[in-house]
């Protein structure tokens, strides 16, 4: 026999376990991640081009995922059976209702009753599944009759090695973690740092004397990627806020400095104490939540966006807590609105409380813009075609992102006409604004100036009005004039009219000049 079959011979086995593992892994990459890909909107060969090329970085990074579980049979044929189940039960659902598996899904998964979730299995997913535990068990079968790794320490190393190229980078970690099968780890691991975090230890705020208003509605839009540059209200050429600005009881503000152009970091900055001086009291403090409670406040959190660790505490810290988005993510490119939160204000304003203090979360102007507004509000086109900014045109990107705005305006008037016979106070504050262009930055991925200066806005009742005449005569005066994201959790609080030692006169918009 020559030396080169000799060699044949000898790395035959080696590549026959690997060439094994391709094929678990190509076959996961087209029943499974490929869920995540086939509804992404892109436009020519370029677009398609890059997104076969984000698949095939999700399906190497899988490839090293059964690699390291197929090396030894007993851990292939305990591990790989069910891990196939639940990809095809994720995969069934992404097709289907388009959600991702997340933490949000977890805790929505204890939450809903066992009616619920009944409800979700179908004759077609039980066929699914039936058929994926026939494949896997044939694959173990394969795996434990036909496959030797020989010298395992090789194939380890060149699987650890694999692994670490494609989790370790993150700019291709987040994608790799955010997709079957990955992000079943990834989202358990996040429900876990999520549950430590709610469960930390904060000091409560020191109560003073209480307010003497015994019926009041205060509610806060927390917007996403709005610009004070695009609102009607300010001064923009195009009507994104026709309705808006028909109200005559609203300020806007339009010179709020945002101190941080992600939402992860901006939203818990809004909502505690933190400033410039004290960034850091916004993940050490609660909220101004707890201070509403404190004086007899019924208290809500609507979500319509996918919740984050460095806000998830004060989420828990309301009294109710609902979630509009039902597992959608940054990922999800199908409709994605937020009408869907008008059902859960409901619920909370129809309660027997006096006091309210409800805070909605909304999705706004995020990207995927599309998805963000309805046909009925596809005012400005070209729209955008692909999901890669440089694919698209200016016009297009603009047009877009304006529709998300003349969409928000009408859901903005919505929450107006179900506060406007009540003595309510709204609050609209976007977590940050967006790049349109200023240096050929878009969305809100890059850090800009652009990203610093958001929507904000505050409308009143006319019997709010009556009872706060120099507050809401304070407020017309401070408008035009310069302010942080912090004044929120001063001017918040003193708008109901609370006591607190906590607020400083600087930043309240309802304390004299």
């Amino acid at each position: 026999m020559t030396s080169l079959s000799l060699t044949i011979c000898r790395w035959l086995p080696h590549l026959r376990a690997s060439l094994f593992v391709a094929i678990l892994a190509l076959f996961y990459g087209i029943a499974f991640i490929f869920a995540d890909f086939y509804r992404m909107p892109y436009e020519g060969v370029r677009d398609l081009f890059i997104l076969s090329l984000q698949w095939f970085v999700v399906v190497g990074a899988t490839f090293a995922l059964l690699y390291l579980l197929a090396l030894w049979r007993w851990i292939f044929a305990f591990t790989f059976p069910p891990l196939t189940i639940l990809c095809t039960i994720l995969a069934y659902f992404r097709y289907t209702v388009h959600v991702s598996f997340s933490a949000t899904a977890i805790e929505l998964a204890f939450v809903n009753d066992l009616r619920t979730s009944m409800e979700v299995i179908t004759p077609l997913l039980i066929a699914l599944v039936v058929l994926a535990l026939l494949l896997s068990i044939l694959s173990v079968w394969v795996r434990w009759r036909y496959i030797r790794f020989g010298r395992w320490y090789y194939h380890f190393a060149v699987a650890a090695l694999l692994t670490a190229a494609f989790l370790i980078p993150d700019k291709l970690a987040r994608p790799v973690l955010s997709r079957i099968p990955y992000n079943i780890f990834d989202a358990f691991a996040t429900y876990f740092r999520e549950q430590k975090v709610i469960l930390e230890e904060r000091p409560l705020f020191q109560k003073s004397g209480a307010s003497a208003i015994d019926s009041l509605d205060i509610v806060l839009i927390i917007g996403e990627s709005v610009r004070a540059k695009n609102l009607q209200l300010n001064g923009y050429q195009r009507a994104t806020t026709p309705l808006l600005a028909q109200e005559k009881n609203v300020v806007s503000l339009p010179h709020i400095f945002s101190e941080y152009g992600f939402t992860h970091t901006s939203v818990p900055y809004m909502l505690t104490r933190a400033d410039r001086k004290h960034p850091d009291r916004a993940y050490q403090e609660r909220s101004f939540i707890s201070i509403f409670q404190n004086d007899g406040y019924t208290t809500y959190w609507i979500a319509n966006q996918e919740p984050v660790e460095t806000y998830r505490y004060f989420m828990q810290e309301v009294d109710h807590l609902y979630y509009a988005n039902r597992g959608r993510s940054v990922y999800s490119y199908s409709s994605w609105l937020d009408e869907d939160v008008l059902p859960y204000l409901d619920q909370a304003l129809d309660n027997a409380h006096p006091k309210n203090l409800v805070l909605i979360h909304t999705i706004g102007s995020h990207w995927w813009y599309n998805a963000h507004f309805t046909s009925d509000f596809t005012h400005w086109t070209p729209l955008v075609r692909s999901r890669i900014f440089s694919s698209n045109t200016e016009e297009e990107l603009i047009n877009s992102y304006d529709n998300t705005i003349l969409y928000s305006d009408h859901i903005w008037t919505q929450v107006i006409n179900r506060l406007r016979h009540r003595c309510a106070i709204l609050f609209y504050l976007s977590d940050h604004a967006e790049n349109l262009g200023e240096d050929g930055l878009w969305g809100h991925g890059e850090d800009h100036e652009a990203l610093h200066h958001p929507g904000c806005w505050i409308w009143y009742s006319d019997r709010y009005e009556k009872m706060f005449p120099q507050a809401v005569q304070h407020l017309r005066i401070h408008a035009e004039r310069s302010y942080n994201s912090s004044f929120l959790f001063h001017s918040i609080i003193a708008s109901g009219g609370i006591p607190s030692p906590y607020i400083e006169s600087s930043q309240n918009l309802f304390s004299a000049p």
